[in-house]
């Protein structure tokens, strides 16, 4: 190809008469095809190493068998796969040049060819993997990605694109090679080790082959305004913003950034909060008898800005025993814990702790810091490894606090949302499935890397927070599909509650004070009712095969009266037994000759009924074993157990009034008889019993229970709406609330003695 073919000059003319290049489309489809299969190709040629390594660290044979075929399949199909890869990189190509740009989001969540929407396990792996593996990519070369998408969208026509619809983008390469790997027999954990390789080997390839491509496209003068990319691994200069790509730009030294903090010009409401707070603390101080800011003699000086940041960057790296103590029990606080730590710790700089204080200014924020670590320790469902992740992040929070004072009182502040994110996957995750042992493992990656990377730099907040929560987001997608399939079971629970309620109904109808003989009282209190269940789930109540089940147990019932009436209204009707019969017995099983069986026994007692001679089945005891009652579902545990009866429960009627308003997705909170709290999610509301379904952060059912039960649960205080559910705003309304209470206490106490 001539690249002087398309000169700045002749495409300037070309995009004013159309803006619509086939050619060059063509020519840049023939540049990215090749170089991209050609990647793919590359990485599956390491394939056999990597599973090779895994296949040697495998316990036994069976697991070793298991790479080995998975090594075998890879071999045999490597050819399918680069093209069900060429080919969907082919479709995303065609839909672009037909303005119908496909969405990777789309292609990932299309629903399969039998119309179910919920999808497997391995499914929802394969879809996360590819997601991950594309969001890699994109990271990696982001910049250049931008450029060619821009540049492909002018001489698309100018029609608009984006990430997801980028046709050779990083979101359609992950989903071709999903669709690559979909072709293979292998199973989902080897396919992920796949996907990881990729993520590992393919972002260099596709970034080189972004290059080639904008360097093509520049070159036939499209869009050649955009500004040069910057050589590799830019220093961008300091800004006050900064985006995850200039996350490690130069930052002030401590000192300037500390010097700054104090000159900063809060607006004045910002002014007026913090104001409050400082004499919320001082209030607090003087009335729980925490020890207030001492008064400096003359040879104590307080501590600087940069010292002050020094001695928590040696705390940072490794957390005291002392704090670490206070961290694991809840009776010890982590406030004052971490104060003596900080001045036990100024030797290590080589300054005299009996010579050096707390700035009353940084004591502040070492209080408030302290004190919300303490509830949120407290209140939040942390233990073992959860709680001491957690604990890791004080240090740095109070180096936050010192350098921004802001994030105490904007909720998007990258600070909060990263304590939010990483206390939402440690909150009651004891690690028992492997996705929360994953979840947890991706916790301590992040805390791991705000400890060793955090130096005064606040943008790391930032790109910990994006990379965690994308992750996040995949997380909850696994959830919300527990989630859904708790909701299904629960429904069909209500809905054979109901049918058994129906079926009882009706046969408490016919059979009251009404003596039938044995075996007829089997058939219906056990295998009609069956019957009758059966039919209404498939259904529906108001369905022809209910009336027809119905009218099944009025005939027999019917035969019983003919048979009281003497043999010959009997014999009118007897014939008719098995026809009535068989179909009410083969809906709960009982076919063949232990069918026949119990007709014959039916039949037999009716003739017996009908001379005067009434005899119970005594030597057919088999007859009563083949009923086959409903199986219940309800061998789910629950945490609580509740009382039915709503009569006998003490609720207030406003508690039941607002209960029945609560929208689905609000966060509560159960007490159990050990006084252990625990987070639960309102996942449905039933249309059938108004019933209220909660889950758990796993999405597993926690409670299914009436308003009234709720109401009765809230009055014994064990049940509250727990509002916000984000651990930073949660914990810092009752830090709010401890300091608040504590000053009004104080003026209570103080007109009480006058």
């Amino acid at each position: 190809m001539n690249p002087s073919a398309h000169s700045p000059s002749s495409y300037s003319t070309l995009a004013a008469a159309s803006g619509f290049d086939g050619v060059l489309l063509e020519e840049l489809r023939q540049l990215a095809a090749p170089r991209l299969t050609d990647a793919v190709r590359a990485v599956l040629a390491l394939a056999d190493d990597a599973l090779f390594d895994f296949m040697q660290k495998a316990g036994g044979n069976t697991d070793q068998n298991r790479y080995i075929d998975a090594m075998r399949e890879l071999r045999r199909r490597r050819t399918d796969i680069e093209d069900a890869f060429s080919t969907h990189l082919r479709a995303c190509w065609e839909s672009f040049l037909s303005r119908a740009p496909l969405s990777a989001d789309e292609v990932m969540g299309a629903p399969s060819k039998d119309g179910l929407s919920l999808v497997s396990e391995d499914e929802l792996e394969s879809q996360i993997a590819a997601r991950m593996l594309g969001q890699a990519m994109q990271k990696d070369c982001s910049a250049v990605a931008l450029q060619v998408m821009q540049r492909l969208s002018w001489v698309g026509g100018r029609q608009p694109l984006e990430v997801e619809t980028n046709p050779v983008g990083p979101a359609h390469i992950a989903i071709g090679l999903r669709a690559g790997f979909g072709v293979c027999d292998i199973p989902a954990d080897i396919k992920l080790i796949l996907f990881k390789l990729c993520e590992r080997e393919l972002p260099r390839p596709v970034a080189e082959t972004y290059e080639h491509l904008n360097r093509h496209l520049l070159q036939a003068g499209v869009l050649p305004h955009l500004r040069s990319l910057p050589p590799s691994n830019p220093r961008a200069p300091a800004a006050p913003a900064r985006s995850p790509a200039t996350a490690y730009a130069p930052e002030p030294t401590p000192a300037e950034r500390m010097d700054a903090r104090q000159a900063e010009a809060y607006a004045p409401n910002e002014r007026a909060l913090f104001a409050t707070l400082h004499e919320l603390l001082r209030g607090w101080r003087q009335n729980t008898g925490a020890p207030a800011p001492a008064p400096m003699a003359e040879h104590v000086r307080p501590m600087s800005s940069n010292e002050m940041l020094s001695v928590l960057s040696l705390l940072q790296a490794e957390i005291p025993d002392g704090l670490r103590v206070a961290i694991q029990d809840p009776s010890q606080s982590v406030v004052q814990r971490i104060k003596s730590e900080v001045l036990s710790s100024v030797s290590r700089l080589g300054m005299d702790p009996n010579s050096t204080c707390l700035n009353p200014v940084d004591e502040d924020a070492i209080d408030l810091v302290g004190m919300l670590f303490d509830v949120l320790l407290d209140e939040r469902q942390l233990e073992g490894s959860a709680r001491e992740l957690i604990g890791r992040l004080v240090v740095p929070f109070i180096k936050v606090a010192l350098l921004d004072r802001r994030m105490f009182l904007r909720k998007e502040h990258p600070a909060r949302r990263l304590l939010n994110a990483v206390a939402e996957a440690c909150e009651g995750n004891q690690g028992e499935t492997p996705a929360e042992r994953t979840l947890l493992a991706k916790a301590e990656e992040v805390v791991q890397r705000l400890v060793v990377e955090f130096n005064e730099n606040m943008a790391i907040f930032q790109v910990l927070e994006e990379e965690f929560r994308s992750f996040m987001d995949q997380h909850h997608k696994r959830v919300e599909l527990a989630e859904r399939r708790t909701t299904e079971a629960q429904r069909g629970r209500e809905r054979l509650e109901t049918a058994r309620a129906f079926a009882a109904a009706e046969l408490e109808k016919r059979v009251s004070g009404v003596a039938l003989p044995p075996a007829m009282d089997v058939v219906m209190r056990r295998y009609w009712t069956h019957h009758i269940v059966v039919v209404q789930l498939r259904e529906g109540e108001q369905s022809d095969a209910v009336k027809s089940a119905l009218a099944c147990g009025d005939s027999l019932l019917a035969m019983a009266d003919a048979a009281r009436s003497g043999e010959s209204a009997l014999a009118a009707v007897l014939p008719q037994i098995s026809t009535g019969l068989l179909p009410v017995l083969s809906s709960s099983g009982c076919v063949g000759e232990a069918a026949d069986a119990l007709v014959d026994a039916v039949s037999d007692e009716l003739r017996a009924m009908a001379v005067g001679k009434v005899q119970p089945v005594v030597n057919r005891p088999e007859l009563l074993s083949d009923a086959a009652p409903v199986a219940s579902n309800d061998s789910e545990p629950t945490t609580l157990r509740l009382v039915s009866d709503r009569t006998s429960l003490d609720f207030r009627q406003e508690d039941a009034e607002a209960l029945r308003a609560l929208p689905v997705g609000s966060w509560v909170e159960f007490v159990d008889a050990e006084g252990i709290a625990q987070p639960a999610k309102l996942s449905w509301v039933s249309p059938i019993s108004s019933r209220l379904l909660f889950v758990n952060r796993r999405g597993m059912r926690v409670c299914v229970a009436s308003v009234e039960e709720l109401a009765a649960l809230m009055r014994e205080k064990r049940f509250s709406v727990r509002g916000a559910n984000s651990a930073f705003e949660r914990a810092m309304h009752q830090v709010l609330g401890q300091l608040r209470a504590s000053t009004q206490g104080a003026v209570a106490a103080g007109q009480g003695g006058g």
